[in-house]
């Protein structure tokens, strides 16, 4: 059963980054999404404490974001493919498992190769979050991740997807499918 956590907080440095992009100096870029191990006492779960963070704890995987939609006038959705295993590389990403108690979203100035801040953070509710086994061999342990930021709604924010999961979801809408040969099929009615 998934491990509640407590509402992700902007950190300081994400919200110097948004009134940056607010002011139009740059435009805010998504990076990617990173889950830890690292344990929380109650004093570093406050939201104070939260703010002043400009890393995970104990970082573990690193994840690119495979999909973004507006969720309000002021938030977007922002979802990565968490995983034990890279499809792409077919290598093992856990090889030790552990339990996920802190998720990072990180965002950099669009066009930056430098620059990339801890966006916002969530840790969870309780001692322990849901556990991310060791990949077996066999078959790989998948969580679709969203992840609500708010931004402002002046359309300066992008989300950089390049190397992410393509989710079934998103081929679906889009009418598409893979066969049994790996091949892209594309779906149509006929009239």
């Amino acid at each position: 059963m998934p491990q509640p956590f407590n509402p992700a907080v902007m950190t300081n440095a994400g919200a110097q980054l948004l009134t940056r992009a607010q002011a139009g100096e740059i435009t805010l870029e998504f990076t990617r999404m990173a889950i830890g191990d690292g344990v929380y006492s109650t004093s570093e779960k406050t939201v104070s404490a939260l703010q002043a963070r400009t890393a995970l704890k104990h970082l573990r995987n690193s994840y690119a974001l495979s999909g973004v939609s507006r969720a309000t006038p002021t938030a977007v959705r922002v979802t990565a493919l968490l995983s034990n295993y890279d499809s792409v590389s077919q290598q093992p990403l856990v090889t030790s498992g552990y339990n996920i108690n802190e998720l990072g979203l990180y965002a950099r100035p669009k066009g930056s190769t430098a620059g990339e801040v801890l966006y916002s953070i969530a840790v969870t509710s309780g001692a322990a979050g849901d556990y991310m086994p060791p990949y077996n061999g066999y078959n790989p342990a998948q969580i679709t991740q969203d992840y609500y930021a708010t931004v402002d709604n002046s359309g300066s924010t992008t989300i950089n997807t390049s190397g992410a999961a393509v989710l079934v979801d998103d081929f679906e809408a889009l009418g598409l499918s893979v066969n049994e040969d790996g091949e892209l099929c594309i779906e149509y009615e006929e009239e």
